[in-house]
């Protein structure tokens, strides 16, 4: 009987619950009139909801009161009543319509672009989801206006150099303060991409003095992925990535390289007066064992080429070739031809990156969780990066004012950069790659074999005798609690830690070292390396907001933080191991001078106060003001506190009436300025204050002396910032523009004092120092085209920048010069010696970073254009010098032995000061070495379900010097190394109107026409990087829907796909352009489900 009377009380409960319930339904479409399909619909305030089906309707009951909230990713939420209505036809609007995009400006504070009175720029998101990146930092590059952003290796893994407005540093470097949910880290590195939900970069000092002691070159603010109330999905990424090595050189195959070399070593001499003939290379070299000689044996010389007799005929069947002798045709050389490249690359090589995540939430609280693995190799033989990611970010709602955000972040990275036998990649992709393609890397059957040499020859051939371990695991925990106090009225604490450590270990086995005699280097070294950072952090922030008397809205933020970072770590080696299978160091050799170790800690703290107050009136004048006020441990005394404000202000003038009327065409326009200070102390060693001492031997005796001079009397640098700037809109927003000016000033830079020699020491660190950025900053985006079918979006950014030292310390010198070179002004005084001028170093009022090089005038490409009495006394590896026609006759035998004559094919220099003499100060300043303009932009095309998106970067008005095509390939390093396809663009009697100077045996031992920086071989650094080119397809909804997904697509993306420039280097982006590891051009597949 009571459970009949439950149960009928059960079902009139529910009907009461029915009764107060209602029916809607409705449907969602996009701007276009699409159906948008999976669309949440939730009631207000419960978890009650559906999404929409594939014809973007929806049914749902809800109470006759009540709201409800329709959302989809890439659309404004709306939020609607349901009283009176049952029906409902919802547009939805796409986010990127919206000028108001909310952008973070630190310390949990969000703030709508329209009421942002500094400069913040927004990283777009198709930046960090195209590509596949080891570094998000990779994708920066051309998507900030004034960040600077250069990729100088290809390696996996590699970090870019990141520089904002041009550094505060001399040297024009100094990376930005990179923040992670809130966490110092270290940089950028081991993040997964997929993890972020927004990176947001704060340049003016009316920002980043919010972070006051650390933020003199710009903050980068990182907020991973969270969920969103009433949006629920799983999704699946992978994509395939194929990579190319980029090498702009094509090198000489068997036949064209034996060809040259042997005539080249024939040719390279000279006669002295009375008729005799000099031969400066080694002419056994012809007939002897080498790479290009007639006298190899089969199997005994590391080379494969032999005169051809009958005996040995019999190798053109097991795929050797056979060529004339060019300085005998009656002579036949046989030879097996190789490339170098087959053997020391992996080209291609593979790269792999699979994503999956999960994420949703209500009104209570949200999640986000997601694992990525990464895999890419390297193009040099036996070389990886490998990263794992976790990340579990959550918040909730414990009571009506109680809620509590907690992130876990983990992140392991493994990888080897290079193969043990050869770890310079400049070595790898210059010398490896002009091994002479007569190199025996393997023998007649095809068995490996080792080649000239361990560090040259066949990196394929005993990769494993160099074993190599490194990992880091980093871990990031983050728990925060708000507490709501009232209504526009919060405190939240939060507690961050960050924990890293590395293990690196590296163990060598008995490797061949010379495969002729089988000898075998034993060292059996070992080396171990550990160390370890934990940083925590502790901050309370209470924030205010109100709006009084309607127009006047003020928000205001307290805050105390303290920050604590530890390190130590500690390195061993040891050699002399058993054997190759036991590489414990405990089991090294343990006699005198066979090991070391080494140990080192640090720590500093930082106790900090800060505040940032916003107010508007009307929501059109504009007021911001931050301050920070740091105490640094590093730091003694009254020097230990820096106080460091800032302040901003704007005025939206396109919402004055009178604008709108005049200017009806302006849909949104302000006016901003900003003012700060910021600090830095990173130039402040561990043992900067208090100096250090070092041990020395004297008679037997081991005692200490001071190795640099203390001064506790150091302070903080101090970078001053002024800006002002304009943002428009024209259109309806569909056109937007952004103009920024900025001049920033770092004063008490920290700078070497230089001392007299008597004190023993040759300088001190002090404060002493003043260095100047200014620029321009201009940012364009705009929706080109909108229709049902088509849309077309652009942006592009473009920024000049110039760095000049405005005050050194003292010293005695012109513009109390530190470092550079005198040169030739042109000028001849009254005492007739020539006037000099110092270029290069630091100088005050000078731009630092320039190019100095000889200046070429071309090649003299006969006799009678050579000047009779020149006489060049710089160059030469020996110091040797070089004479014209007439300067040689006038040298006796004996000098011309030890000189060298000028000849046909040789470079002209420009003799600066005309004095007949071409030495070290007739150079000339080709140009600065940064780039004074930077940008990029990117477009995106679509057509139904079909995208087609590119990105690309630039950078203008700078000089790169190419050491590779001159030093190595042109210059027959070493003698007997190979050369490119442009030597036959080289001085020759058959070729006198060629581009380069004559090709000769070991350039920096002979006339140095390659040997020394010139003209000929600087460029104009001018580039258009082609980062990405991609083509997207989304699977019909109804397809995706009958495979129960949201959402299915694939692409198809090329990745740093070249350079456009005038340069023929590896990469443009560095200023000194010497072989080394250039960005490979990969091809990308890619897979993304939503379910």
């Amino acid at each position: 009987m009571k459970k009949t009377i439950f149960l009928i009380l059960c079902i009139l409960c529910s009907l009461g619950a029915m009764a107060q319930k209602k029916s809607i339904t409705g449907v969602v479409t996009d701007a276009s009139g699409e159906s948008v399909i999976g669309a949440s619909v939730v009631e207000v305030g419960t978890t009650n909801g559906v999404i929409t089906d594939i014809s973007g309707k929806f049914t749902l009951m809800v109470d006759p009161n009540g709201k409800i909230k329709v959302s989809y990713v890439g659309y404004q939420p709306q939020v609607l009543d349901v009283k009176g209505k049952n029906s409902f036809n919802i547009k939805l609007k796409e986010d990127s319509e919206m000028l108001d995009e909310v952008v973070v400006t630190g310390y949990g504070g969000k703030q709508l672009r329209t009421k942002v009175t500094n400069s913040i720029s927004k990283v777009k998101e198709e930046a960090l989801k195209v590509g596949l990146f080891s570094n998000p930092a990779q994708a920066l590059s051309g998507a900030v206006a004034g960040l600077k952003v250069t990729q100088a290796s290809g390696s996996p893994g590699a970090t870019p150099t990141i520089v904002l407005r041009g550094g505060t540093n001399l040297d024009g470097s100094g990376s930005p303060l990179v923040m992670i949910d809130g966490q110092l880290r270290d940089g950028l590195n081991d993040i997964n991409p997929e993890d972020i939900e927004s990176m947001e970069v704060l340049k003016d000092a009316g920002a980043t003095a919010l972070y006051g002691a650390r933020a003199s070159n710009g903050v980068i603010l990182v907020t991973t992925k969270n969920g969103k109330a009433g949006h629920r999905e799983i999704n699946f990424k992978a994509k395939l990535g194929v990579n190319y090595v980029n090498n702009p050189y094509e090198f000489l195959g068997g036949e064209d390289y034996i060809n040259v070399l042997r005539t080249t070593y024939a040719k390279s001499g000279y006669y002295c007066s009375d008729g005799e003939y000099v031969s400066i290379a080694p002419l056994t070299n012809l007939t002897g064992a080498s790479p290009f000689g007639t006298g190899n044996v089969l199997g005994k010389s590391a080379w494969n080429i032999m005169g051809k007799t009958a005996d040995n005929a019999y190798l053109l069947q097991k795929g050797w070739k056979e060529m004339v002798d060019p300085l005998d045709p009656s002579n036949m050389i046989i030879y097996k031809d190789i490339n170098p490249g087959d053997y020391n690359l992996n080209n291609p090589s593979l790269s792999q990156d699979y994503n999956i995540n999960m994420s949703g939430g209500n009104d209570r609280g949200s999640y986000y969780a997601g694992i990525g693995y990464n895999r890419q190799e390297g193009l040099p033989v036996s070389t990886f990066y490998e990263r794992y990611s976790f990340v579990l970010n959550a918040s909730y709602k414990i009571t009506d004012w109680l809620t509590s955000t907690s992130n876990f972040n983990y992140n392991r990275a493994n990888w080897k950069n290079m193969p043990g036998s050869n770890t310079s990649e400049g070595n790898y992709f210059g010398r490896i790659m002009s091994t002479p393609p007569t190199s025996r890397f393997e023998d007649e059957d095809g068995n490996p074999t080792l080649g000239p040499n361990v560090a040259d020859g066949n990196q394929a051939f005993q990769p494993e005798k160099w074993q190599n371990f490194n990992q880091t695991d980093k871990f990031t925990m983050i728990q925060g609690f708000q507490i709501d106090i009232m209504k526009g009225l919060f405190i939240k604490g939060t507690a961050n830690w960050y924990y890293s450590e590395g293990l690196y270990e590296s163990f060598t086995k008995d490797y061949m070292d010379n495969m002729l005699t089988e000898h075998y280097t034993k060292t059996r070294e070992s080396t171990a390396k550990f160390e370890r950072n934990f940083a925590q952090t502790y901050n309370a922030v209470l924030n205010f907001t109100r709006t009084f008397a309607i127009d006047h809205n003020v928000n205001l933020m307290l805050g105390m933080e303290y920050y604590d970072n530890y390190k130590r770590g500690f390195e061993a080696k040891g050699s002399g191991a058993p054997t190759d299978d036991f590489s414990d160091l405990s089991l090294t050799d343990n006699g005198e001078g066979k090991r070391t170790i080494n140990s080192w800690h640090e720590q500093y703290r930082i106790l900090s106060y800060f505040g940032r107050l916003n107010y508007d009136y009307k929501g059109r004048y504009l007021v911001s003001a931050v301050f920070r006020q740091d105490g640094y441990s590093s730091l003694l005394g009254d020097n230990r506190w820096g106080f460091f404000p800032g302040v901003s202000a704007g005025w939206i003038f396109g919402q004055e009436s009178f604008i709108k009327e005049s200017l009806p065409f302006l849909s949104f326009g302000k006016l901003r300025a900003s003012y700060g200070v910021n600090g830095n102390a990173s130039g402040i060693g561990a043992y900067t204050l208090q100096g250090s001492y070092n041990t020395a031997v004297y008679n037997g005796n081991t005692g200490f002396l001071i190795g640099s001079l203390p001064n506790p009397g150091l302070r903080w640098e101090k970078t001053k910032t002024a800006e002002v700037g304009m943002d428009l809109s024209f259109l309806e927003n569909r056109l937007n523009a952004n103009f920024t000016y900025y001049n920033r000033l770092t004063s008490d830079k920290y700078a070497d004092f230089s001392l007299p020699s008597t004190t023993g020491f040759s300088s001190i660190k002090n404060n002493n120092g003043k260095f100047r950025n200014s620029g321009v900053e201009i940012e364009l985006s705009g929706k080109i085209l909108k229709t049902k079918d088509w849309s077309w979006e652009a942006s592009a950014n473009i920024s000049f920048n110039k760095n000049k030292v405005v005050a050194l310390p003292e010293n005695g010198l012109d513009l109390n010069r530190q470092g550079g070179q005198q040169i030739y002004t042109g000028k001849q005084l009254a005492d007739g010696t020539y006037e000099k001028k110092w270029v290069g170093g630091y100088q005050e009022g000078q731009e630092p970073g320039v190019l100095v090089v000889y200046k070429s005038d071309g090649i003299y490409r006969s006799w009678d254009e050579i000047p009779g009495d020149l006489v060049i006394t710089s160059g030469n590896y020996f110091g040797k010098k070089m004479y014209g026609p007439d300067a040689w006759k006038k040298l006796t035998k004996e000098q011309q032995k030890n000189a060298l004559p000028i000849m046909p094919g040789d470079m002209k220099w420009k003799d600066i000061n005309g004095d007949k003499i071409i030495d070290s100060y007739d150079q000339v300043v080709a140009g600065n070495t940064s780039p004074h303009w930077i940008g990029g932009f990117n477009t995106t095309l679509r057509w139904k379900n079909f995208q087609l998106y590119g990105r690309f970067d630039f950078a203008l008005d700078y000089w790169i010097y190419d050491h590779t095509l001159p030093e190595i390939f042109l210059a027959c390093a070493q003698g007997t190394y190979n050369t490119t396809k442009e030597v036959f663009n080289t001085w020759s009697d058959e070729n006198p109107n060629a581009k380069y100077p004559r090709y000769a045996y070991a350039d920096v031992l002979t006339n140095a026409n390659y040997a020394r920086n010139s003209t000929m071989f600087a460029h104009k650094g001018n580039y258009l990087a082609i980062r990405e080119i991609s083509l997207s397809y989304s699977l019909p909804k109804v397809w995706a829907n009958k495979a129960y997904c949201q959402r299915v697509d694939v692409s198809i993306t090329g990745q740093n796909l070249g350079y456009i420039t005038s340069a023929n280097v590896a990469s443009p982006e560095v200023s000194n352009a010497g072989s080394g590891y250039a960005l490979p051009r990969t091809l990308l597949f890619g897979l993304n489900v939503t379910f």
